[in-house]
């Protein structure tokens, strides 16, 4: 009976493939697992019932090969990027001299880390401050459009948003994000920041679709197209763009008329959850006035950015981490540029991603 139980196994295992090794190794244990319960109950039928039908174990031996295997070679892979991206980076530099930005390439550490280790969704989510970085950085020293080139950080919130709301919420959300960059293309480029302004008014003009109310969603609308019309008809005709965004007076009486407008302003709730939001809330404040202002006084495009990594990094110690490895990919970023634009030391300063694993071998061994 054992020897019939064991056939059935090896037969199905050669079906799916699985190696001679693998096959030796299951057939062993499985042998020692069936003389083991025969021992104890003296009944082959009672083992069978413990150990499983020999097809059915087989798959789903097959699955666990498969998966063990997929996952052993995300591990090589991990485990030999470092080196694929140090022979990549003497390519381009000694081959055609572009240390500079070819350092990207040791952005690959911790992106191919992160896609091997998580779900796609959360994988891309989680890359997208790299590419971000990577897309500003080829922006910046190839065509020196340091601004408005920083609007591809932008797409680190729009991502999230779209893989992670709902269908429904997506248009309002992103939204926002979508009016700051077609207002500072258009602002920069043409120099076009007025009337281009109206362009954050597709915010609350989307929110309004969602009401239920047909009749309400049809007034709304008709009186931000009024209000449009009001402060373009005063500005262009007669110049009077102070007095033509009185007209925008109309949507908020309308809001006011349907309950929708209140006037007060309302925080999380007390103790804990309001000081994380107060904190979340000033760190983007800071950090947006900082890249503005580094930006716009002192010409810091190039480096201006990385105040924008103190929001993510805020947001992973707000949630209190046992370990410091979720932020190590911020803190070599900014180490990294920082080494290597203010004292040009970009040959070596690329060691600094070397701290992601260095730090996560030491929390986790």
């Amino acid at each position: 009976m054992k020897q019939d139980y064991l056939k059935v196994l090896k037969e199905k295992l050669y079906e799916f493939q699985a190696s001679k090794q693998d096959i030796d190794d299951i057939l062993s244990d499985y042998e020692q697992l069936y003389d083991d319960a025969y021992q104890k109950y003296q009944d082959h039928d009672k083992v069978k019932e413990i150990l499983g039908n020999p097809k059915d174990v087989a798959h789903e031996l097959i699955d666990t090969l498969h998966i063990k295997k997929e996952r052993n070679i995300k591990t090589k892979i991990v485990a030999i990027m470092p080196f694929i991206s140090v022979i990549i980076f003497m390519g381009l530099g000694f081959g055609l001299d572009l240390w500079n930005p070819g350092w990207l390439v040791f952005l690959l550490i911790p992106m191919t880390a992160i896609l091997f280790s998580t779900r796609l969704k959360e994988g891309i989510i989680a890359i997208t401050p790299f590419v971000s970085v990577i897309v500003y950085l080829i922006l910046g020293f190839g065509f020196d459009a340091w601004h408005p080139g920083w609007l591809v950080f932008l797409s680190i919130p729009m991502i999230s948003i779209l893989l992670s709301a709902k269908a429904k919420d997506i248009p309002v959300s992103i939204s926002v994000f979508v009016s700051v960059i077609v207002f500072t293309l258009i602002g920069t480029y043409y120099n076009l920041w007025n009337p281009t302004w109206l362009v954050f008014l597709s915010t609350p003009m989307i929110g309004v679709l969602y009401k239920e109310n047909k009749l309400h969603v049809l007034i709304y609308e008709l009186s931000f197209i009024i209000a449009i019309g009001v402060y373009l008809f005063m500005g262009y005709n007669y110049g009077l763009w102070q007095w033509g965004i009185l007209g925008f007076i109309l949507p908020v009486i309308v809001g006011l008329l349907f309950g929708d407008v209140h006037f007060m302003w309302s925080y999380p709730p007390k103790g804990r959850k309001r000081m994380e939001w107060m904190i979340m809330v000033s760190t983007v404040f800071i950090a947006l006035t900082t890249f503005l202002a580094l930006g716009y006084l002192i010409n810091g495009w190039a480096y201006a950015w990385q105040v924008f990594l103190l929001i993510p990094v805020v947001a992973i110690l707000l949630g209190k981490p046992k370990h410091l490895t979720p932020i190590m990919p911020f803190i070599s970023v900014v180490l990294f540029f920082s080494l290597g634009y203010f004292f040009s030391l970009f040959h070596i300063s690329w060691m600094a991603f070397l701290l992601i694993p260095m730090v996560a071998i030491m929390e986790n061994a």
